[in-house]
């Protein structure tokens, strides 16, 4: 990815930055937040850091934006939850083989927050749009609920254009790389 062009078509578009991250702001950020940046959204950054109320804010240290990071990734449960109480049958037809012979909610729900906490978390990047947490050349995801999670273009590239510069998302298929998300994998295919 050329990140001088599609900077200049973000800036462009509206979009506004502040200076990118250095390599101890990076070190910093992996440390306390838990995960590692993918290396084009790593390199993306280091060159301009996307501001604006909906980015999340990772010069922030403070205690409500640290809150925040954690929210988020406890809300991914709380969304499973929901659709497990509101949602049953679909969430069930969408994670497929491996859990349709389960039908006592109780076991259900145990059986995916189980998955759920052994696949791939998502950091996030913009609004509900996430990435995989240290997964190098991955879609961004859309999440609200499990029975609505939504890839972004192929890469973090297509991402950019779908999101702000209104290129149509078109996938000609699912990267291959997406089975080693887990859950993720099972509710996007």
């Amino acid at each position: 990815m050329d990140n001088s062009l599609i900077i200049a078509r973000l800036k462009n578009a509206g979009v506004s930055f502040a200076p990118g991250l250095s390599s101890d702001e990076f070190t910093t950020i992996e440390s306390t937040f838990g995960f590692r940046f993918p290396v084009e959204i790593r390199d993306f950054l280091a060159c301009v850091l996307p501001a604006g109320d909906r980015f999340f804010n990772w010069r922030d240290f403070s205690d409500t934006n640290i809150e925040k990071f954690w929210n988020n990734l406890q809300a991914h449960e709380k969304a499973f939850l929901f659709d497990i109480e509101n949602n049953f049958d679909d969430l069930r037809d969408l994670l497929g083989d491996r859990f349709s012979g389960i039908t006592d909610k109780k076991v259900f729900t145990e059986a995916v927050l189980n998955y759920l906490n052994q696949s791939a978390r998502l950091i996030p990047f913009y609004a509900h749009r996430c990435f995989f947490d240290g997964m190098d050349h991955m879609p961004i995801v859309s999440f609200l609920q499990p029975v609505d999670v939504i890839l972004y273009g192929e890469n973090f590239e297509d991402y950019l254009e779908v999101e702000f510069l209104g290129k149509k998302c078109c996938l000609d298929h699912i990267p291959e790389q997406m089975k080693q998300t887990g859950i993720w994998y099972d509710l996007i295919c």
